[in-house]
């Protein structure tokens, strides 16, 4: 129990099967009173908060589409309306195109920029703003990817916001450290969740056997093993940690290597 007397707000949490609903649930299994977030209000959404009451925790499920300022702030205002304070901010949301880069319409280049740069900026900002103002420091934590260290086809512009997170986490983690707010981000690899059932590689048996054979520990990731890195880093475990990144991805990054 080593979030008890913390409220988090963890964003794109509202499907059971995803990276966001994963880092809530730790979140609360630890002692954390939390926030959960979606683009629209929905049964799902409402489930999760739902889940994390019976669990013993006070909860909120406050839908924001986080490509809006505006929202964003209404967000957190709702948050700590409801829960007093706002401790731990992960920015979870996301999207992603399994794309050839010629074939990426600016449509969906501006779809992909504004949730996963613009998106996290704004709830970045917001976090920070609601932070400094309480004067008791907090973790800002980014899910970023493993596209934040290699690179894959396919999906060029994902990849490149999810670079674009390194630098972003460490500028804010210098200047934010004066404020005792620590800013880290993870970087999972494969992990089986609905963000990834639509990759081409992904839609027959012998395709997902195939993902598995390139990854050194020979198996996906599990959301629950994101949501505990989180934990470490969203506790004092991680008091020391800020400015860097903790790669999830069962040896992924370095299997060219270890094949």
């Amino acid at each position: 129990m080593k979030l008890v007397g913390k409220t988090a707000l963890v964003t794109g949490a509202a499907s059971e099967r995803s990276i966001g609903w994963g880092i809530a649930r730790e979140l609360a299994l630890e002692g954390a009173d939390v926030a959960v977030n979606d683009i629209a209000p929905s049964e799902a959404l409402d489930a999760r908060a739902e889940e994390l009451a019976a669990m013993g925790r006070r909860s909120l499920a406050v839908s924001a589409d986080v490509t809006r300022p505006e929202r964003v702030e209404a967000m957190f205002a709702e948050v700590v309306q409801a829960l007093g304070h706002i401790d731990i901010v992960v920015s979870n949301a996301g999207i992603i195109r399994w794309q050839h880069f010629l074939d990426i319409t600016p449509e969906e280049l501006r779809a992909v920029v504004n949730v996963n740069i613009m998106g996290t900026v704004n709830v970045c900002r917001a976090a920070a703003t609601h932070m400094i103002r309480q004067g008791n420091g907090g973790r800002i934590i980014i899910n970023s990817s493993v596209q934040s260290d290699v690179q894959f086809p396919i999906t060029p512009v994902y990849g490149a916001t999810k670079k674009a997170m390194h630098t972003l986490v460490g500028a804010l983690a210098l200047e934010l450290a004066p404020h005792r707010i620590n800013v880290t981000h993870i970087a999972p690899g494969w992990v089986r969740s609905p963000l990834n059932d639509i990759s081409p590689e992904l839609q027959t048996p012998e395709g997902v056997e195939a993902q598995r054979r390139v990854i050194p520990l020979r198996r996906d990731g599990h959301i629950d093993e994101m949501g505990r890195a989180v934990v470490y880093l969203a506790s004092s475990d991680g008091d020391y940690v800020t400015g860097s990144s903790i790669r999830l991805d069962g040896g992924l990054a370095i299997s060219k290597y270890s094949l």
